[in-house]
């Protein structure tokens, strides 16, 4: 069994108080008799309950006997008061030294209460005994006292170097679990570190809205710069890249030579929207900072072209630890992951590309992205409609027009030609139908004969219900 430090030092102060005890027991009463031996061994047997680590409730049932059958047994072979209250004192001063104040305030209550029932029974004897026997007792006190007193203060300094050292490695841990999270994913930092497993459960589906970012022109320009410049070009632009991910939440994941890796949506999620919305945010931001990169590059003799590509694209994933438990791996993979990379392979230097599931996902954004058309992907089975990411200050506003009974609006750079063109023809047809017939006037019967402002304020009647035809029509992309 386990031995805790504290009753260590409380060990040899109380094997040496129960052996004066025993000589002060063999000095008073009568060595001949066989309780007198019971009670003996008794008390020689009570130090080895501080030596070893019990359960507590087996812990708490031997200190009940003991408060219970040390005052008792001495009442019952008739020792003097003295040392009775001598054998009181050293109970009380271990339960303190051992298990703290809440501990003596229980052993104080369970002896006074073992007192006062054996005194019932018992007359309580003279308070003085033997010559030797009170000398005893008193330097019993006295000694354990201050044998106490030095114990607590070891105790003390025990604790305090505790403290120092747990301080100590709490340092070190967190200066350890810092470095560590420069290599790897915050998800993947944050399980090591904080959960008892120590490692990512499994893998799982979620949709996510992934990024791809490719240093464009950087492979040619290692062939002709020296290595320590291209070295120190891949740390400026990792930081900047990693910089920008973490700004807007993103889960970096990983490098791949001279491109990034990045995904929205795990650990925790905003929602669809707000993940893709947060994801082309940083797409920006990053070009953003590649632009200042590059204007530094430029200023130190670095003048070879350089661009950044970026695709994005939004779908589901499967996520989570991959590899065997000698060498894993926390990543995503799908199809997603892919068509993301696909088109920033798609993607002229300076450009960010999107999906169509991103774009729908970006709200009043939209406006501030531009339809390229399809693109056939190697890889991807169906073309990937593919919108030029082209940022606030670009952006123009969506072509109006209105007149009496119509309101047209249409965004021409995000637009479907293909469907405005439907649309444009469904009005034209339902404009050119006799007597005012569409889409929107499937089935109601009206004269041929009415005028067309009179029958719009007029009901129709189609299966026995009535309907009032509003005259406004307008139209906009689908």
């Amino acid at each position: 069994m386990s031995v805790h430090p504290r009753r260590k030092t409380v060990l040899l102060p109380r094997i040496a108080a129960y052996l004066g005890c025993c000589l002060l027991v063999l000095l008073e009463a009568d060595a001949g008799r066989l309780p007198v031996w019971l009670f003996l061994g008794w008390l020689l047997a009570l130090p080895g309950l501080t030596w070893v680590e019990l359960s507590p409730p087996t812990a708490r049932v031997l200190a009940t006997a003991e408060n219970v059958l040390v005052p008792v047994g001495a009442l019952a072979l008739g020792l003097p008061g003295i040392l009775i209250a001598a054998l009181c004192f050293t109970l009380l001063l271990g339960h303190c030294n051992v298990g703290g104040l809440r501990e003596g305030l229980r052993a104080l209550a369970t002896l006074t209460i073992a007192l006062a029932f054996s005194v019932i029974l018992v007359s309580w004897p003279d308070w003085r005994g033997g010559a030797a026997g009170e000398i005893g007792a008193l330097a019993l006190v006295v000694v354990f006292a201050l044998a106490a007193a030095l114990l607590s203060h070891r105790q003390k300094a025990m604790l305090e170097q505790a403290q120092e050292e747990i301080s100590r490695r709490a340092e070190r841990h967190a200066a350890l679990a810092e470095r560590l999270a420069r290599y790897l994913p915050p998800a993947v930092h944050r399980v090591a570190f904080e959960q008892e497993s120590g490692t990512v459960s499994g893998c799982h589906r979620r949709w996510l809205t992934v990024c791809f970012a490719d240093l464009a022109g950087f492979t040619a320009l290692t062939d002709v710069a020296e290595s320590e410049e291209v070295v120190a070009m891949l740390d400026d632009f990792y930081t900047a890249m990693a910089e920008a991910a973490l700004a807007r939440g993103g889960t970096l994941d990983k490098f791949i030579g001279d491109a990034v890796m990045v995904f929205f949506g795990e650990p925790a999620s905003q929602g669809r929207q707000q993940d893709a919305q947060a994801c082309v945010a940083m797409a920006a931001d990053m070009q953003a900072r590649f632009a200042s990169l590059r204007q530094r590059w430029l200023g130190g003799g670095i003048s070879r072209e350089l661009g950044l590509r970026i695709g994005v694209h939004s779908g589901w994933c499967t996520v989570g630890s991959f590899g065997k438990s000698a060498r894993m791996e926390y990543t995503v993979i799908g199809a997603t992951v892919n068509a993301a990379s696909r088109l920033e392979s798609a993607a002229a230097p300076g450009q960010v590309l999107l999906s169509r599931n991103t774009w729908l996902l970006l709200g009043p954004a939209v406006r501030q992205c531009r339809r390229l058309g399809p693109i056939t992907a190697k890889g991807i089975a169906q073309p990937i409609e593919v919108f030029e990411y082209i940022g606030p200050t670009e952006a123009r506003e969506p072509m109006r027009w209105q007149g009496d009974g119509f309101a047209v609006q249409m965004d021409p750079e995000a637009a479907d030609p293909i469907q405005i063109r439907r649309v444009l023809a469904e009005a034209q047809r339902a404009l050119d139908a006799p007597a005012w017939t569409g889409p929107m006037m499937a089935g109601i019967q009206q004269p041929s004969t009415a005028p067309r402002a009179e029958l719009h304020r007029r009901p129709a009647v189609v299966e026995n219900r009535t309907h009032h035809v509003s005259p406004t029509m307008a139209s906009r992309p689908s």
